[in-house]
């Protein structure tokens, strides 16, 4: 499989890409177009964030980080966030240890 080849950038919603889920992980791509909104949420289980291609701002707790490809990033538990495309094409791993 090819995440890129995977990942559509055409709609109204990120574009979300399953790679693999077992009862000890969730590791799946999320694709942004620029502008494009991750929309606020929380995660109750430790989860990192691999910027594989383009740049977001990571908007947590009323500050941004800019992520850049191969940054990682871990994500606070039970911490609000969301996560806004800035480049026309972005994608990242998410990696969640259930």
């Amino acid at each position: 499989m090819n995440i890129f080849e995977k990942t559509d950038f055409t709609g109204d919603k990120p574009s979300v890409v399953s790679i693999k889920k077992s009862e000890k992980v969730n590791l799946f791509t999320v694709g942004l177009s620029e502008k494009q909104v991750l929309a606020k949420h929380i995660t109750t289980i430790p989860a990192t964030l691999v910027l594989l291609r383009g740049k977001v701002d990571f908007n947590i707790s009323g500050e941004t980080v800019v992520l850049r490809e191969g940054d990682v990033y871990e994500i606070p538990v039970n911490v609000e966030h969301e996560v806004v495309g800035r480049d026309i094409e972005n994608v990242f791993l998410i990696v969640k240890e259930l």
